[in-house]
């Protein structure tokens, strides 16, 4: 091979070598910049991981406070099984209250379809009850205060006429509710994220736990009913003032009526315990304490009517609609389901003993209508040896009743006595001077003569006048 070949071959080599080794070098450049483009990914992710973790202590916080307070979400918030108690709770506001319920119905809302991711569901009621301004308001008091989170964004209100209250002696507005509360329900298919160190980190948080439970819990205050308020939904042509000219101011009147009628409920509440008592010792038990209550409710009523108590117009038709004549129901009811026939022996004890305790305090009148109350059901009672002996007392305390009444009936006017040691004591009675034996008018004798006092014998029974 002559020079000039080798030549062209090393120069070939060399420029071979040389490309490859500008096209390494190309490569490397290549890698480089791909490189430094990953490295600038990498700190890019670094940055957004570095802000992650510095937000994830305020997550973990959240997510421990959020799990702490979830049992005080539970509690203010009905679940399902709540709800079905929802409307029994609404009853007892209602009873506790004195409204009457008129109709109570389950409102559809119009929200569209709940999504999966909500934990909270809007539940809506309307409620149609009757009761006066301040019954209605105890019952807006006792939603508002109850437990649960209950709101009532909307309410209707129709007056009650006067003809209305001057018929039943109380008005009766038409109050239209709506009530609102939320269910929670939490996504049960989701599992809790583990958090390193709960408890500890739990502990940390304590006092922010306490302030987000006392900021879910429901504020109470305490309604403190009329206050002497007159009812601003009444017609205000309806009476005022008492026309009868009684002695006791209309609001305590009022209170007197609201005694009785409280008094009636109890005696209701009574009567279907007894109805509903399982066994028959708790239903004779029952019915012995209803007698009782019957009877004192009774004595009560017609000592507040004896003695005009009670005499502005609504407050005495609300005594005689709500207790009067409720009164008579249950005592109806009572002898015609109470068993054998006739009032029970504690019912008849309950009678003479308050026909008695009249009849002592000066009181046959109301003895008198006492025995009216039971006088058409003593028949009944003949063939049973034990109430027949007691309806017998209660014929003889009825027949002491009407000799102490027409004895107080008689007019006598007592100027005084004269009583001297060795001499028989006299009497200036009625005008007329008169020893013990005498006669005044013609059923009464003059038996004793005393010191401040004169005992006469009236039809069999000794009977005293003081002066």
């Amino acid at each position: 091979m002559n020079e000039k070949k080798l030549l062209k071959l090393i120069a070939g080599g060399a420029t071979l070598a040389l490309a490859g080794l500008g096209y390494l070098v190309w490569s490397e450049y290549d890698a480089l910049d791909q490189a430094r483009t990953n490295v600038a990914g990498i700190r890019t992710q670094i940055d957004t991981a570095r802000k992650q973790l510095g937000g994830l202590a305020a997550i973990e916080k959240d997510v421990i406070v959020l799990r702490e307070t979830e049992e005080a979400i539970k509690e203010i918030l009905p679940d399902d099984k709540d709800l079905n108690e929802f409307v029994r709770v609404l009853q007892r506001f209602a009873q506790d209250t004195e409204v009457a319920f008129t109709q109570v119905k389950r409102k559809e809302l119009n929200a569209g379809k709940k999504a999966a991711s909500e934990a909270f569901e809007k539940v809506a009621y309307e409620i149609s009850l009757e009761g006066d301004a301040f019954q209605t308001l105890a019952f807006l008091d006792r939603v508002e205060s109850h437990t649960r989170f209950l709101r009532v964004p909307n309410i209707q209100l129709s007056a009650s006429s006067r003809r209305t209250i001057e018929e039943r002696g109380a008005p009766r507005h038409k109050v239209k509710l709506e009530i609102e509360t939320f269910v929670y329900k939490p996504q049960a298919d989701v599992a809790p994220i583990k958090i390193e160190s709960y408890e500890r980190k739990r502990e940390l948080l304590l006092g922010e736990i306490a302030k987000r439970r006392q900021a879910l819990a429901v504020v109470t205050y305490q309604y403190r009913g009329p206050r002497g308020r007159r009812d601003p939904w009444v017609d205000p042509r309806v009476p005022a003032g008492d026309q009868q000219g009684s002695t006791v101011p209309i609001q305590e009147q009022q209170r007197i009526v609201d005694g009785l009628v409280e008094r009636m409920g109890v005696i209701k509440r009574t009567w279907e315990a007894a109805r509903k008592a399982d066994t028959m010792v708790s239903r004779m038990m029952l019915r012995s304490e209803l007698d009782q209550l019957i009877v004192e409710l009774e004595e009560e009523t017609r000592r507040v009517q004896a003695e005009r108590l009670v005499s502005f117009p609504m407050a005495e038709r609300r005594m005689q609609v709500e207790v009067v004549e409720q009164l008579a129901v249950v005592r109806d009811q009572t002898v015609r389901e109470g068993g054998p026939a006739g009032p029970s022996v504690e019912m008849l004890q309950q009678v003479l003993a308050s026909m008695r305790r009249q009849v002592d305090g000066g009181e046959p009148s109301l003895a008198i209508e006492t025995y009216k109350t039971i006088e058409s059901e003593l028949a009944s009672v003949t063939s049973d040896p034990e109430r027949r002996a007691i309806a017998q007392q209660i014929l003889a305390a009825n027949e002491d009743a009407k000799i102490l009444r027409d004895f107080q009936a008689v007019a006598m006017q007592i100027r005084g006595v004269a009583i001297e040691e060795g001499r028989p004591p006299v009497a200036l009675i009625n005008g007329r001077t008169l020893r013990e034996g005498d006669l005044l008018g013609n059923e009464m004798v003059v038996r004793s003569i005393r010191s401040g006092e004169v005992e006469f014998l009236f039809r069999g029974v000794v009977l005293v006048r003081r002066f």
